[in-house]
C-alpha cells in the first residue's frame, strides 16, 4: 500500500500579507541559535494565525486558540485549536529557532493576499509590518 504525506501549508512570513483576515502573532529578530552573536536585526519569522486569542505568562510561555479548527496545522504537528509557545532565557522559541520580539496584531480583509496582479507594471506592495511607519 502506497502512503501519500500531505504537504504542510507554508507559514505566512511576518510582514507579508496572510491569506486570511483575523488577530495575528508575529514573531520578529530571528536567529537559529540562542547564543548567536547578532550583527543586525535578524529574520523575520512567522505570522501564526488568525487567532481567537494570544496570551503571554510572565514571559515564560505563549497561549493560543486558534479561530479555525484546521488552521493550527499550518504551524503545529498537534491537532489542537489551543497551544503554548514556550520560551529560553528571554526568546520565543518557535519550530527550532529563536525570536527576540514578537507583535500581536490585526491584519484586515482588504489587507489579505490580493489576487495576483496581471495587469500592474509595478507590483503592489504586501508588506505589512506593525511597528515600521506607515508610508505617507
Amino acid at each position: 500500500m502506497i502512503q501519500l504525506e500531505i504537504a504542510k501549508p507554508k507559514m505566512p512570513e511576518y510582514g507579508q500579507s496572510p491569506a486570511k483576515p483575523g488577530l495575528y502573532l508575529g514573531l520578529v529578530h530571528g536567529r537559529d541559535d540562542p547564543n548567536q552573536t547578532m550583527d543586525g536585526w535578524g529574520f523575520h519569522g512567522p505570522a501564526i494565525g488568525p487567532l481567537e486569542w494570544c496570551h503571554t505568562t510572565y514571559s515564560n510561555e505563549i497561549k493560543l486558540e486558534f479561530e479555525c479548527k484546521g488552521d493550527e496545522k499550518t504551524y503545529f504537528e498537534d491537532d489542537c485549536v489551543q497551544t503554548v509557545i514556550g520560551f529560553l532565557d528571554d526568546m520565543v522559541v518557535f519550530d527550532g529557532k529563536y525570536y527576540g520580539d514578537w507583535t500581536v496584531y490585526y491584519v484586515n480583509p482588504e489587507d489579505c493576499l490580493p489576487p495576483a496582479d496581471t495587469f500592474r507594471l509595478n507590483q503592489r506592495s504586501r508588506r505589512k509590518i506593525a511597528h515600521e511607519a506607515r508610508p505617507k
